[in-house]
């Protein structure tokens, strides 16, 4: 059930079969090295009375003993947050099917909810020259919202497929369905502000910001687009600050190399930092595939989470799940990942067991290198591009659509992110990644 009281602004990793109950344990290794120890498993009921302590004073031959009064502490809220990976809308939407039917848990169970919207949901503006653009009908944002969404996430690099009107007009859908956007905006204050909830009493704030940046997709003062997840300085300044203001924050990354089922070193580097500046989960997609989730110190990073909803996928790129995140009051007391894989209408259906429901559990504990698949064949590069941070290209993924590979981005002639910035983009010391999907 939902808890949400008001929207103020726009491991050992415990994984969860969806199918019978069926739980089973698996360690994952600390980005440091080491295991995991296992998270304590949440509570199955909140507690109806608080926790009474009684103290006395000493006592001596002279003074009588004294009682001090009864105090009753109130019992932790007990509340959940889930998120699914990325979200495209543009054919189920048009057919009619509800993409979010078959989920197990659905997210309308949690408290609030998150995934990833990978498109435009507009009926204006013009495509974006690039291989791939995304565009769903206006009932879209509609049925994202009867889903159980929460929050949607348009820092990524679809949302301005069609221009800055047509994100704007995305933006505004979502809002009006009850779907908070981030991670874009009118400008880069608004693309960086948090959407922040109060969930009894716990002050919860979301902020989104993409690593993959076409050229021209970034926003800027005066200028629509998507918060510029390179830019560390101010992404972590703006975790920084809303950690200052708010009990829990969660930061929700489009990043990395499509296809690669393991983190690159800078990945894990840059979600280390946007933890240590405040953030309680680093929750991200944009691979078309699942990564390993780990839970340390309390706190919890999901590098990929895959395709949510999408074009039908078969094989490691129709893998996904419903990751939720346990908290008692601020503190995340459990993590569960529920296990599914898209069927014939890139609708996400749970999976319990079989070929793939092992890989799942293998690459979210951990063991990821094994399953990465090989690399494309090279591609023939497109002339260089004078527009700004366009990432430079590695090949068109099969996860995209169902059109074939293609030719590259076109490469960036721009200046780089700040000195000092460890995010894990074409743009610094990461190996590329492609800006196709």
């Amino acid at each position: 059930m939902k808890h949400r009281i008001a929207v103020l602004a726009a491991v050992g990793l415990l994984v969860a079969a969806c199918s019978g109950g069926a739980t089973r344990q698996v360690t994952v290794d600390a980005l440091e090295g080491g295991p995991v120890p296992p998270a304590p498993a949440p509570a199955t009921s909140p507690s109806t009375t608080g926790t009474t302590t009684t103290t006395r004073a000493p006592t001596t031959s002279t003074a009588p003993t004294t009682t001090s009064p009864t105090t009753t502490e109130p019992p932790p809220v007990e509340w959940t947050f889930m998120a699914g990976g990325d979200v495209l809308l543009d054919r189920i939407e048009p057919a009619g099917i509800d993409p979010f039917a078959g989920l197990e848990p659905a997210l309308s169970e949690a408290d609030l909810a998150l995934v990833n919207v990978e498109m435009a949901i507009a009926d204006r503006g013009t495509p974006y020259p690039k291989t791939y653009t995304f565009r769903a009908p206006l009932s879209a944002a509609e049925t994202i919202a009867a889903g159980g969404v929460d929050i949607g996430n348009l820092g990524n690099n679809h949302a301005r497929d069609f221009g800055a009107e047509a994100l704007l007009q995305t933006a505004d859908l979502l809002a009006a369905a009850g779907v908070s956007p981030v991670g874009a905006g009118a400008d880069d204050d608004a693309a960086f502000t948090p959407a922040v909830f109060d969930v009894e009493g716990v002050s919860v704030a979301v902020i989104g910001a993409s690593l993959i940046i076409p050229g021209g997709f970034a926003a800027r003062p005066g200028y629509p687009g998507v918060a510029n997840g390179k830019d560390s300085r101010r992404l972590l300044a703006a975790v920084g600050a809303a950690a200052e203001d708010n009990d829990v924050v969660i930061v929700t990354l489009h990043w990395g190399i499509e296809r690669d089922t393991c983190p690159q070193p800078a990945q894990q580097t840059y979600a280390r930092q946007i933890l240590d500046a405040g953030a309680s989960a680093v929750i991200a997609g944009h691979p078309h595939v699942l990564q390993p989730i780990v839970f340390e110190d309390g706190k919890v990073i999901a590098y990929s989470l895959g395709n949510f909803i999408w074009h039908p996928r078969g094989g490691i790129t129709g893998e996904t799940g419903v990751l939720e995140l346990d908290f008692e009051d601020s503190t995340i007391v459990g993590v569960q990942f529920h296990p599914h894989v898209l069927d014939g209408n890139g609708a996400p259906v749970p999976v319990s067991e079989g070929p793939q429901y092992e890989r799942i559990m293998d690459i979210v504990g951990g063991n990821c290198e094994e399953h990465d698949p090989p690399p494309l064949p090279p591609t023939t590069e497109a002339p260089a591009s004078t527009t700004t941070e366009a990432p430079s290209g590695t090949t068109a993924p099969e996860s995209s659509t169902s059109a074939p590979p293609t030719t590259e981005a076109p490469a960036s002639t721009t200046t780089e992110a700040p000195s000092g910035t460890t995010a894990p983009e074409s743009s610094t010391s990461a190996p590329p990644t492609t800006s196709g999907t």
